[in-house]
């Protein structure tokens, strides 16, 4: 991330504000085009798929295509550590007052768009579903004269 104590950014917020220039978020809204993964700073939507197609994201990110034109965040999750590190310093970057670089963006406000669940759970096992879960967790608690 970028290292500055308070970063000074290009879209207005106040102090108190849940969604600072230093935090960047990652979620999923409703988009004219459909859903897109996107991100918040203040009461600002940040669509990252338009970014994306500005060729802004330098690093692991550059060469990958619709990695932010989803409807989850399941495969920008999948890129790793690298690609989620160079996303919110691009981020920073872009929106940090006095950025010498171009970038067409629209940001909505957050109260004008809907969000969606970011993340798609392909499959759920229950953890607690066989016995040996069960006495497992309950040796935890009670102790294993106890467990079931």
């Amino acid at each position: 991330m970028v290292e500055s104590a308070a970063l000074k950014s290009s879209i207005p917020y106040t102090s108190d504000s849940h969604f600072p220039l230093e935090n960047i978020p990652f979620g999923v809204y409703e988009s004219p085009e459909g859903p897109h993964v996107c991100t918040r700073i203040g009461d600002s939507i940040i669509d990252l798929a338009k970014l994306e197609t500005q060729g802004v994201f330098k690093g692991p990110l550059a060469g990958k295509t619709d990695i932010f034109n989803q409807s989850s965040l399941n495969a920008f999750i999948a890129l790793g550590k690298d690609a989620w590190h160079e996303a919110r310093v691009t981020i920073q970057r872009l929106f940090t007052l006095g950025y010498a670089g171009r970038v067409d963006f629209v940001c909505p406000n957050a109260s004008d768009v809907k969000m969606t669940l970011p993340i798609k759970i392909g499959d759920y096992t229950d953890f607690y579903s066989s016995r040996n879960h069960a006495y497992n967790v309950g040796v935890m608690i009670r102790g294993p004269d106890n467990a079931l």
